[in-house]
């Protein structure tokens, strides 16, 4: 189910670790799905595979989405080779 999705909806990221290297996965953005405390407005969850990552990525750890850049906070694994990362903007390129 999770390659369907990801076939059917998802798109082209850029993974950077903290360490400076640099990968693309393919991911779904879902955004608006939580307020955060402080503007601009609002969390963005990314869905992508486990695998699709060159190490398991951490809290800290960018994602680069049509020009902006998001910090990874929290990740969670759903059990069959997915994760969630709940992402904070961070800036644009």
């Amino acid at each position: 189910m999770n390659d369907a999705s990801l076939r059917a909806f998802g798109r082209d990221v850029t993974y950077t670790s903290q360490a400076g290297v640099s990968s693309v996965v393919r991911g779904i953005l879902q955004t608006g799905v939580q307020p955060e405390a402080v503007a601009p407005g609002v969390y963005e969850l990314l869905f992508a595979k486990q695998s699709s990552f060159p190490s398991l990525p951490e809290a800290g750890d960018e994602i680069t989405v049509d020009g902006s850049i998001y910090k990874i906070v929290k990740k969670e694994d759903d059990g069959e080779g997915g994760l969630h990362l709940l992402l904070r903007f961070h800036r644009e390129t």
